[in-house]
């Protein structure tokens, strides 16, 4: 079944690019750089057309109060590419069009535009790449405003999950004393937080007006409720609506201890991943927030929910999430 899905996946994301009709310019122009420094980014996954690997990132400064879109290429021999990019914030925030010319050579350049604030729900960059005369398909990225917690106590990451989740939405974060008590954590068998608790705790401080929190279990032994879920997935990111993912913390590749009996809750804020022609997102990598330190992690989305979520919950093929 495994081969069955990474098929499915390898054809949803894979490195053979469709080509697509030639967009618009945007009415200003940039000009290519060297590879900035590293810094803190969610990407999409590398793609590569004829031997030239590409792709485009948000990328953060030091506070995460301010945002750029870059655009890398990294050709394999000498080749011509351009790219057109576009920054955009919802909630009617700003809207930066931006492009790099036609440029030939093997050296690997970037396209970015300047920062601009952080604001609230989201922020989205996209970039189509002209690479030997072929426009690509675009290739996109998504994150919030996160403001990541670390949770207090070795069994609260249920309570900071929570907390990470609204403190992003920009709501003023509770205690995770407090919020421990609503979700009972401390009053459950070995202190868990039970996930269909997580809901109503979060809607709890949202308007009526607001997405309202759910949970469920997506099952992903079957390609198509696999999919179906990655999509609600990214459906409550694109709302500027972190989503919490419950997992199994020995298998991440940031932990270096084994935890077959633990269980511990990621939050889940960004994607990186390609746009096809009729307008939908197929992520291949998620942007997760830790809260046993508060630390951001790139995963790819196979890995996090097939390999570390996958069997977390109930010992099937399952996979618990809390999404709006």
């Amino acid at each position: 079944m495994r081969r069955i899905l990474t098929a499915l996946l390898a054809l949803l994301t894979g490195a053979v690019v469709a080509v697509v009709a030639v967009p618009a310019l945007p009415a200003q122009a940039g000009i290519w750089h060297e590879y900035p420094s590293p810094a803190n980014r969610t990407c999409s996954d590398t793609r590569v057309y004829n031997g030239t690997a590409y792709q485009v990132c948000l990328e953060f400064n030091y506070a995460r109060t301010q945002v750029r879109s870059v655009a890398f290429v990294n050709p394999g021999a000498y080749t011509n590419f351009q790219v057109n990019l576009r920054l955009w914030f919802g909630g009617g925030g700003a809207d930066i069009s931006d492009s790099c010319p036609t440029m030939t050579t093997n050296a690997s350049r970037a396209c970015y535009t300047a920062f601009t604030d952080l604001s609230r729900p989201y922020v989205v960059t996209q970039a189509t790449f002209g690479i030997a005369g072929a426009w690509q398909l675009p290739v996109r990225a998504l994150d919030m405003r996160l403001s990541a917690k670390q949770q207090e106590r070795d069994n609260w990451c249920g309570p900071g999950a929570v907390q990470t989740t609204l403190a992003t939405i920009g709501i003023s974060a509770p205690p995770q004393s407090e919020l421990a008590v609503k979700l009972q954590t401390d009053e459950t068998l070995y202190g868990v937080t039970m996930p269909g608790r997580i809901p109503g705790t979060i809607n709890s401080y949202l308007s009526d007006s607001d997405w309202q929190y759910k949970w469920e279990e997506i099952y992903v032994a079957n390609g198509q409720t696999y999919e179906a879920g990655i999509d609600r997935i990214v459906t409550s990111l694109s709302r500027g609506r972190p989503v919490i993912v419950l997992v199994i913390p020995g298998k991440l590749p940031w932990w270096n201890t084994s935890t077959p009996t633990l269980r511990h809750y990621l939050t889940i804020h960004g994607y990186g991943g390609v746009v096809h022609a009729d307008g939908s997102v197929h992520p291949s990598t998620f942007k997760v927030a830790d809260s046993a330190d508060g630390s951001e992690h790139s995963i790819d989305v196979d890995k996090l929910l097939l390999d570390n979520a996958n069997l977390a919950w109930n010992g099937i093929d399952t996979v618990a999430i809390v999404r709006t």
